[in-house]
């Protein structure tokens, strides 16, 4: 059943329109897009709670999808990296070095996984795939907020 081709719908929603078939590290690119689209798109603070809840409740079940038809946690699945830099990125005042710092501690966290990501990943039917991104957004969040305030006391 593995390495079948996908329904379209699951291809582009777990792809992110196609950012997953980027050959070298979608999951970067992916990271990367979205940075550019919370910057011009997303102001209030609702938007970011309303998309995180979609994109959660999407991402898991569109990761159980695809699953069935590219193993667990396939590369091209990238639509938990858009949950995770909304979370990293929540609330954070607008600025290039904000965004910046919060992409790189992202793809620091989502790559290295420390406790309990790692662990995370062992979930079953699309959870692992989404929950690390999510976790991985929580620690950037805190890494990224003590950033920011460390960044204004010394500034």
């Amino acid at each position: 059943m593995r390495n079948r081709r996908a329904p379209l719908i699951y291809q582009l929603l777990g792809t992110l329109l196609g950012i997953g078939y980027f050959p070298l590290a979608p999951a970067t690119c992916a990271s990367l897009i979205v940075c550019v689209i919370l910057w011009f798109l997303f102001r209030a603070p609702v938007i970011y709670v309303i998309s995180i809840v979609i994109l959660f409740a999407l991402g898991v079940w569109i990761a159980f999808k695809l699953e069935r038809f590219w193993g667990e946690d396939d590369r091209r699945i990238v639509i938990d990296e858009s949950i995770g830099m909304i979370i990293t990125l929540f609330a954070v005042p607008q600025k290039i070095l904000y965004y910046a710092v919060g992409f790189f501690l992202f793809r620091f966290f989502d790559i290295v996984k420390p406790f309990p990501i790692s662990d995370s990943q062992k979930l079953k039917g699309g959870w692992g795939v989404v929950i690390d991104d999510v976790i991985a957004g929580m620690y950037s969040s805190i890494a990224l907020w003590i950033f920011i305030y460390v960044f204004h006391r010394i500034a």
